[in-house]
């Protein structure tokens, strides 16, 4: 029999599309790839970290790899999950024949698809965070673990200022090391240039031997040298060059560094100052900062430490949250235990200073997730066990009948 040709004719096209993403071999072919990609992804992770690994494989729409020095073009991860979504939404749910023996699998491959839905909104609409305090203090502003955002803001006399002009972290981040960008503002009374940025870097002197190698401009005896990035991304501490250019006079050149503070809840990051004008400035590398719609306040941090030696055995944090309207609300945060409230999740994460002795004062450390499908693979585990057990009654129960109907009927005598 002669195999039927294909019609490609434009007006098939829909059609011929349709059967692409219905077709059981493109399934297959995507777990496939995804099967590959995850490999190469946690080969990745082993020497970039966990960030840069789904940044890469996970996140990313086509993922380039060399082969020697030919470049091979992969599906990355989440073009592999559009086109499983898809192909599970039209051929399972669309295309398949609707009859009662198949509800149990429409069910499983409703919770399979929230799933991919889940991992989707997660990506896209979550964010994560730190918070840290000492005993006594009350915040609500988280900060992230990455992104740094450039800060110049008017200083008052006494140091403080009431708002600040921010280049976000998602363009300040995009700057190559030798790149230059420049930025105008009317909220500011000079141009902003950037000389490059590094995601992690550290200042020093011209005088120090590894300055020879540092790329740059050399700033009141310092320069910039960039050091390769940490596995853990929230480890690096970048920097860059800046030049606030005023309509008149000199230029000002300084770099910023994100280090030149020591982490500490209670230590406020000291911004480089300069004067434009007869009005004060300061300009620094910042962390991107949110608010949560209440307070936490840390009213006790429980510390303990296994016999003998300093690992800890065990750290919990008693707070108290308010909220306007609201009463306030003790709470235990503990190493196992979050706080989950108005869709955010606060998780004992770790504590602080490092180095210290016992008797000292310490800060404890929140990890805070505002996730809205945080308990969407949960849900999705549960229908798809649902439909598959509703399958299996089916199957089941069909199997009974069929074998009673079956067997033949006694003979009666005449």
């Amino acid at each position: 029999m002669a195999k039927k040709s294909i019609d490609w004719s434009p007006e098939n096209w829909p059609s011929l599309i349709y059967r692409l993403f219905t077709s059981f071999k493109v399934a297959t072919i995507v777990f496939v790839l995804l099967t590959l990609i995850t490999l190469l992804g946690t080969l990745y992770q082993v020497e970039h970290g966990l960030h840069a690994a789904k940044e890469q494989y996970f996140y990313s729409w086509i993922i380039v790899e060399k082969v020697g020095t030919i470049p091979l073009l992969i599906p990355g991860g989440m073009l592999l999950m559009w086109i499983l979504f898809i192909n599970m939404t039209l051929g399972a749910l669309v295309k398949v024949r609707k009859r009662w023996k198949g509800v149990g699998l429409l069910v499983s491959h409703s919770g399979m698809l929230m799933l991919l839905a889940g991992a989707f909104i997660t990506h896209k609409a979550s964010s994560d965070g730190y918070m840290a305090l000492y005993p006594g203090m009350k915040s609500n502003r988280v900060e992230s673990y990455r992104d740094w955002q450039l800060e110049i803001m008017p200083l008052d006399d006494e140091g403080t200022a009431e708002k600040a002009w921010i280049l976000p972290s998602d363009e300040l981040q995009s700057i190559r090391s030798d790149e230059q960008r420049k930025y105008e503002t009317e909220d500011l009374p000079f141009g902003i240039v950037i000389n490059g940025f590094s995601q992690n870097a550290t200042p020093i002197p011209v005088s120090a031997p590894m300055a020879a190698k540092a790329q740059g401009k050399e700033i009141d005896g310092f320069k910039l040298s960039q050091q390769q990035a940490s596995k853990n991304a929230e480890q690096n501490l970048p920097g860059c060059y800046i030049e606030l250019r005023p309509e008149s006079g000199d230029p000002i050149e300084t770099i910023l560094w994100a280090g030149s503070f020591r982490f500490d809840p209670r230590e406020k990051p000291m911004p480089f100052t300069f004067e434009v004008g007869g009005q004060k400035y300061g300009a620094l590398l910042a962390k991107r900062t949110w608010v949560v719609p209440f307070e936490v306040q840390l009213d006790e941090f429980i510390f303990e430490r296994h016999p003998g030696i300093s690992t800890a055995r065990n750290y919990e944090s008693r707070i108290t949250r308010f909220e306007e309207s609201q009463p306030e609300k003790p709470v235990e945060i503990k190493m196992n235990e979050p706080m989950r409230y108005a869709g955010y999740t606060f998780f004992q994460e770790s504590f602080g200073p490092q180095g210290s002795e016992p008797g000292d004062e310490m800060f404890s450390q929140f990890a805070v997730a505002n996730n809205p499908a945080d308990q969407w693979p949960l849900w999705s585990l549960v229908v798809t066990s649902a439909g598959l057990l509703l399958h299996f009654v089916i199957m089941l129960v069909s199997y009974i009948v069929r074998s009673f109907s079956s067997k033949p009927k006694a003979a009666t005598a005449s």
